[in-house]
C-alpha cells in the first residue's frame, strides 16, 4: 500500500508559512518598539503645538429661517395703463441664486453695518459694535494699533472720508465671509440666513438686523417703478391743485362782478371760468384717484418676509477640536510602521538553510 503526498504549489502559503509570517511581523514590531512609540509622540507634540499656536476662538452660531412671499403685483391696468404702455412682464433679477447674491452684496452689507442697534440699552452703530466685539482688533488689526480706537461718527455713507471708506470695505469683506445664505432644503422654499462670530450678542444682532435690511432693500427694488409712478402722479395732482385754486379764485371774482352788473355779456366770462374750473376739478380728482391706486398697488407689490424660526437663545457654541494633534499622532504612527518595514526588509539577517 503506497502513500501519496500532495505537494503544495509554490505560489500558495501553508498554515505554517502564515504562522511564520505573523511571528516575523511580531518580532519586527518588538525590535522597533521605541520608534513605534517615539514617532507618534513627536507627531502628537507637533500637532498639539500647532493647535495651541493657531488656536481659533470659539464661535457662536446664529441662524434664522424665513420664507420670501412675492407681492401680488399691479393689476393689468394700474401701472401700464396709467403710463400708456403694454402689459409685458418685467424680468425678475431676484429669482433663483440671484437673491442669495443680493443678500451678501456690498450695498446690503454696508447698509446693515450702518444700522443703529440697541446694545444693552445703549444705541450705537452696528459697525462700531462689530469693531469692538468681533475680534478684528486682535486678528486683522494686531499690527495696526492706530485703528483700535476707531469708530464711525456718522451713519451717512456720503459723509464718510476716504480712511473711513477703506475701513468700511475691510469690514464688508470680513463679515461677508462669516455670513451664509442658502435654501433650507432642496424641496423647500424656506431660506436659512446664518453667521458665526466670537460674540454671542453680535452674532444674534447681525442676523436679525440683516434680515430687516434685506427686506427693506428688496422691497425698494421690487417697488421702484411703482414708487416713481406714484411720485409722478402726486406731483401732477399737486400741480393741478395749484392751478385749480387759481381758477376758483378767479371764478369767485367773476361771479361777484357779474352779480353787480345785469348785462348778459357780463356773465359770459363767468360761465367760461366756471367751465374751466369744473374741468380742472375733474382732472384733479382723477389724478388723486390714480395716486391712491398706486398707493394700494405699492402695498400689494411689497414682498412678505415671514420669519419661520428665529435665533436660538442661547446660541450654539462651536469649539475647535484638537484636530492637528490627532493628525500628527496618526502621521507619526504611519511613519513608524513604514520605517519598521524598510528596516526589517533591508537589515542583514542570517538565513539557515536546512539540507
Amino acid at each position: 500500500m503506497s502513500t501519496t503526498i500532495q505537494e503544495i504549489p509554490e505560489d500558495q502559503l501553508t498554515p505554517r508559512d502564515v504562522i511564520d509570517k505573523v511571528l516575523e511581523v511580531k518580532s519586527a514590531l518588538v525590535r522597533n518598539w521605541p520608534f513605534l512609540i517615539l514617532l507618534p509622540l513627536i507627531g502628537f507634540g507637533i500637532g498639539y503645538a500647532m493647535d495651541s499656536y493657531l488656536k481659533t476662538p470659539n464661535q457662536y452660531e446664529a441662524e434664522v429661517v424665513f420664507n420670501l412671499g412675492g407681492g401680488q403685483g399691479s393689476g393689468p391696468g394700474d401701472l401700464a395703463g396709467l403710463l400708456g404702455l403694454g402689459n409685458a412682464p418685467d424680468a425678475n433679477i431676484f429669482t433663483g441664486d440671484n437673491f442669495f447674491y443680493f443678500v451678501k452684496s456690498r450695498p446690503v452689507i454696508e447698509r446693515n453695518l450702518m444700522k443703529e442697534v440697541d446694545v444693552n440699552g445703549t444705541k450705537m452703530i452696528l459697525a462700531n459694535f462689530y469693531i469692538d466685539s468681533s475680534g478684528i482688533k486682535q486678528e486683522d488689526w494686531k499690527d495696526r494699533p492706530e485703528l483700535h480706537n476707531f469708530h464711525f461718527a456718522s451713519r451717512d455713507l456720503a459723509k464718510l472720508d476716504i480712511a473711513s471708506r477703506v475701513i468700511l470695505n475691510e469690514l464688508v469683506q470680513k463679515v461677508s465671509k462669516s455670513t451664509d445664505i442658502s435654501a433650507l432644503e432642496r424641496k423647500s422654499s424656506f431660506i436659512q440666513l446664518s453667521t458665526s462670530m466670537e460674540n454671542e450678542r453680535l452674532a444674534g444682532l447681525w442676523v436679525t438686523t440683516l434680515l430687516k435690511t434685506v427686506e427693506e432693500m428688496y422691497t425698494e427694488s421690487q417697488t421702484q417703478k411703482t414708487r416713481k409712478t406714484l411720485s409722478l402722479l402726486q406731483h401732477r395732482a399737486d400741480s393741478l391743485a395749484v392751478v385749480l385754486g387759481i381758477a376758483e379764485h378767479k371764478l369767485a371774482r367773476e361771479l361777484d362782478y357779474s352779480a353787480q352788473i345785469y348785462l348778459p355779456e357780463a356773465k359770459i366770462s363767468a360761465n367760461k371760468m366756471e367751465r374751466k374750473s369744473t374741468f380742472l376739478q375733474t382732472l384733479y380728482y382723477e389724478a388723486m384717484g390714480n395716486a391712491e391706486k398706486m398707493r394700494v398697488s405699492l402695498v400689494r407689490e411689497a414682498p412678505l418676509f415671514t420669519e419661520i424660526e428665529g435665533i436660538k437663545i442661547p446660541l450654539d457654541l462651536k469649539s475647535e477640536d484638537k484636530r492637528r494633534a490627532k493628525i500628527g499622532a496618526l502621521a507619526g504612527l504611519l511613519i513608524a510602521l513604514v520605517f519598521t518595514y524598510f528596516r526589517t526588509v533591508f537589515s542583514p539577517s542570517i538565513k539557515v538553510v536546512k539540507a
